[in-house]
């Protein structure tokens, strides 16, 4: 089967990709030991060599007595072999390619082996590949939730005047938790048929979602406008009851709930039974 020109793109960016990734990993194993240690470990050699040049010094001045050279000889020399082995220890593990090579042998495996793998067993090589806006023109009922929202705002940007359409996706962007974007679906459809209670309060609603759940001064403007135009608006008087409650006016809160509640139609979802 012949490859398009842009499945050919697509399998040598992803070489590209795995080439990159895999010479990030090897270029560690190809360095030698790190310059920094060889030459700490060298510093202290040196040092301890200059102190015992010291002892001497000191010993034939009279500043200290054979006693005490002695005793100082002793413990330099036992610091002095110490970081002379540290160093050539460092110096062996760094210069021996044997565990870098291996290493670097099954990185360069076991990567473009994994990934393989995973691809042939999650992926669907066999597929034919199907451009994006084809993907979107399929019934509604097969679109996950983001293809419907992609599907309404591609035909928005063609009819922005279509209240039907910002109705629909102003509440699933709440449910998807896009509040500022949701305020402004609402926005939109006002400016498109006019200042509804049921508008003022849904766009309220999603203002106050995206303020943390707290009940601002621009959402509690929409439900007060909201209960102008339909006292019996129930998501405006509850937030409204919010607003109070949030205020420290718990009891003007919870009558204006108790009205709410009374009030409610028989077939109201929001009310318990």
């Amino acid at each position: 089967m012949l490859l398009s020109s842009n499945d050919i793109f697509l399998f040598i960016s992803f070489a590209a990709l795995t080439g990159v990734a895999l010479w990030l990993l090897l270029r560690p194993l190809r360095s030698e030991a790190s310059a920094s240690e060889t030459s700490r470990g060298d510093s202290e050699v040196a040092l301890y060599r200059d102190q015992l040049e010291e002892v001497d010094r000191d010993l034939e001045r009279g500043v200290i007595g054979e006693v005490e050279a002695e005793s100082a000889r002793l413990e330099i020399s036992r610091r002095l072999l110490a970081a002379d082995e540290e160093r050539k220890k460092t110096g062996r593990t760094a210069t021996d390619p044997r565990w870098r090579k291996g290493t670097a042998l099954v990185l360069a495996l076991a990567v473009p082996s994994l990934a393989l793998g995973v691809y042939l067993a999650e992926g669907s090589p066999g597929m034919k590949g199907q451009p994006f806006a084809e993907r979107l023109n399929v019934p509604p009922k097969e679109l996950p939730l983001e293809g419907l929202v992609l599907r309404i705002e591609r035909h928005l940007k063609q009819q922005p005047d279509d209240v039907r359409g910002w109705e629909l996706v102003a509440p699933v962007y709440l449910q998807l938790g896009r509040f500022e974007e949701a305020a402004n679906a609402w926005t939109r459809a006002m400016l498109a048929d006019g200042v509804t209670a049921g508008r003022l309060a849904a766009r309220g609603e999603a203002r106050v979602m995206s303020n943390d759940g707290v009940v601002g001064p621009g959402a509690k403007q929409d439900f007060e406008k909201a209960v102008e135009l339909d006292p019996a608006e129930p998501r405006a008087q509850y937030f409204l009851g919010m607003a109070d409650f949030e205020a420290g006016n718990r009891d003007a809160a919870l009558a204006r709930w108790k009205e709410l509640l009374e009030t409610a139609p028989d077939d109201a979802n929001w009310a318990p039974a």
